[in-house]
C-alpha cells in the first residue's frame, strides 16, 4: 500500500473558490463593500419560501446558513434583532444599518439586509472576466473549471518559471482578481487534487481571514493523517454525500482515520458496501488521488444525455402538470434539432408537493417522486415519437389525485444525428423508419423556428399552449438555470 504513495511524483494543485460569489457580485455592482455589505440573493417575488442563492459573509458570521430560504434568513434575523434590543440604549433600537462595521460599533442599530435579484446573466459574465484572469497566470489546459465559483488548477510546471512557492501563486491571483472585481476569495493547496479541494473546504474555511478576506490552505498526504483524520461529519469532504455517511455510520465508521484503518484489516468489507466505488473510498481516506489535471483533460464521457428539470413556483394539479410535461419535452425536442442530436429513450420524473390534500399524503411514495423510461423504436429526433412516448410515460406514473411540485425530462441516450444505423429492426421497416426519420414537413418546422429563436430571441415564437395561465416555458425562457437571468 506505501508502494502506492512512493511512486506518486509531488506535484501542487490549487483550488480557488470565490467567496459567496453572487452575493459579492451583487454588492460589488451596487460599489459596496462584500465584506461589510448583509445581503442575500434571492427572487422575493417567489414568496419567502424560495431559496436564497448567496448569503453574504457578514450575515454568515451572524448565523444565517449558506443557502437558506428566505424565510429562514427573516426568521434568523428576527432572532439576531430581539438579542441585540435586548442590549440596546434603553432596550430601544434608533435606526437600522446593513453594514456590519456600524452594527458592530453602533448596538442601537438594527440589523437589516437587502434581497437582490438573482441575475444569472450577469454572474456568468464576471465568472468569465475572472477566469480571464487565471489566463494571465495559467494555460487554460492546467486550469479545471469545477463550477461558475470554482476552478482547480495544476501549478506544477509555474512555480519554478515565476520563482514562486505555491502559496505566493495562489495568493498573487487571488489578490490580483479581488483587485479588478473586488471579490475575494478562499484557496486550497494540495499535493493532489484532492487534497487541494480539501485544504480549501475544510481547513481554509476554519482559517482567520487576511484584511481582504483570504483564507489558504495547504495539506499533503502527513499534514492531511494527522488534521483530518478525526474530522466530523464525512459530509464535509468532497465526494461523501448524506448516503454513503449513513451507510458507513451503521457500519461504525464515522472519520476518514476509521475507513483507513479499515481498508488495512478488511477491505473487502468496504469493497461489499460500496462496489468499485470502494477503490476512491480508500484512496481519499488515505489521502491519495492519482487523477490529474491532463486526465480530466482527456476524459470523455461513455453515454451522454441531455434533459432540463425545473421546479415549479407552487403545487400544480396533475392536469396542470401534465401541460408542464408537454411544455418540457416540446423544449427538449427543439434542443435536440438545435444541436442535430438523436435519441432512442426518454425519461420522466415527478416530484411531488410534501403536503397533500387531506387523506392522500399516504398515498406518497417512500421516494416522494414517480420516475420511469421508455425506449423509443430506434434513434429519432422526431417530434411525434418523443412526444408520444414522454406524455404514455406521465400518464402512466403520475398518481391522479398528486400534487405536483419539480419535474425532469430527459433524452438518456444521444448522439449525433449524422451517425447512420446499419440496421433498423422493427416489424415494418419502411413505415418505422418513416416514423423515426419524422415528417419533412415538421423538420423544416423546427429550422425555422430555432431561427426565429435565434434572430429574435426564444419567446418571439411560441405555441398557443405556452400562453395558458399555469404554463411556465414563456417565463423560464427569461431565467438561466432556472432564475431570473
Amino acid at each position: 500500500m506505501f508502494m502506492k504513495e512512493a511512486i506518486m511524483k509531488l506535484r501542487y494543485y490549487i483550488c480557488i473558490d470565490l467567496k459567496s460569489f453572487y452575493a459579492s457580485v451583487e454588492c460589488v455592482d451596487r460599489g459596496l463593500d462584500p465584506l461589510d455589505t448583509c445581503l442575500v440573493v434571492a427572487d422575493k417575488s417567489r414568496s419567502d419560501r424560495t431559496i436564497c442563492l448567496a448569503v453574504s459573509p457578514p450575515l454568515k458570521k451572524r448565523g444565517v446558513p449558506s443557502r437558506p430560504r428566505l424565510f429562514e434568513v427573516i426568521r434568523k434575523v428576527d432572532e439576531i434583532n430581539a438579542l441585540r434590543r435586548s442590549k440596546a440604549p434603553q432596550r430601544s433600537f434608533r435606526g437600522m444599518s446593513h453594514f456590519d462595521s456600524q452594527l458592530r460599533h453602533h448596538p442601537e442599530k438594527a440589523l437589516s439586509y437587502i434581497v437582490a435579484m438573482p441575475r444569472m446573466q450577469r454572474y456568468i459574465e464576471m465568472s468569465r472576466d475572472i477566469y480571464g484572469i487565471y489566463l494571465q497566470y495559467i494555460a487554460p489546459q492546467d486550469i479545471h473549471v469545477y463550477s461558475i465559483d470554482e476552478v482547480m488548477i495544476d501549478a506544477t510546471p509555474y512555480l519554478s518559471t515565476y520563482g514562486m512557492t505555491p502559496y505566493t501563486l495562489a495568493m498573487t491571483m487571488i489578490r490580483d482578481v479581488y483587485q479588478k472585481t473586488g471579490i475575494t476569495a478562499t484557496g486550497g493547496i494540495g499535493t493532489n487534487l484532492y487534497l487541494s479541494k480539501v485544504a480549501m473546504d475544510i481547513v481554509a474555511k476554519a482559517l482567520m481571514p487576511d484584511p481582504y478576506g483570504v483564507r489558504i490552505a495547504f495539506l499533503d498526504e502527513t499534514a492531511y493523517r494527522r488534521t483530518l483524520w478525526g474530522h466530523q461529519p464525512l459530509t464535509d469532504f468532497w465526494r461523501i454525500g448524506p448516503g454513503s455517511a449513513r451507510r458507513l455510520s451503521a457500519h461504525g465508521l464515522y472519520t476518514m482515520g476509521d475507513i483507513a484503518r479499515l481498508s488495512l484489516s478488511d477491505a473487502s468489507l468496504l469493497y461489499d458496501w460500496f462496489g468499485i466505488n470502494a477503490e476512491l473510498l480508500i484512496d481519499h481516506a488515505w489521502g491519495w488521488e492519482s487523477c490529474r489535471m491532463s486526465d480530466i483533460k482527456r476524459y470523455i464521457p461513455k453515454a451522454s444525455s441531455l434533459g432540463t428539470s425545473q421546479v415549479l413556483p407552487k403545487p400544480y394539479s396533475p392536469e396542470n402538470a401534465r401541460l408542464i410535461a408537454w411544455e418540457m419535452t416540446d423544449e427538449l425536442i427543439l434542443d435536440l434539432a438545435r444541436k442535430r442530436l438523436v435519441t432512442d429513450e426518454v425519461a420522466i420524473t415527478i416530484g411531488y408537493e410534501r403536503t397533500q390534500p387531506q387523506g392522500f399524503s399516504r398515498d406518497l411514495p417512500p421516494s416522494g417522486r414517480s420516475h420511469g423510461s421508455a425506449r423509443l423504436a430506434g434513434w429519432t429526433h422526431a417530434g411525434q415519437p418523443i412526444m408520444a412516448s414522454m406524455m404514455a410515460l406521465y400518464d402512466r406514473l403520475a398518481h391522479p389525485y398528486l400534487w405536483v411540485r419539480r419535474m425532469s425530462v430527459t433524452a438518456v441516450h444521444v448522439r449525433s444525428q449524422d451517425i447512420q444505423d446499419p440496421v433498423r429492426q422493427g416489424f415494418l421497416f419502411a413505415e418505422q423508419t418513416s416514423l423515426l426519420d419524422g415528417d419533412p414537413r415538421e423538420a423544416r418546422l423546427q429550422e425555422a423556428a430555432l431561427e426565429v429563436h435565434r434572430r429574435f430571441g426564444r419567446n418571439a415564437l411560441v405555441k398557443g399552449r405556452n400562453l395558458c395561465k399555469e404554463a411556465m416555458t414563456i417565463t423560464r425562457h427569461g431565467q438561466i438555470g432556472g432564475h431570473h437571468a
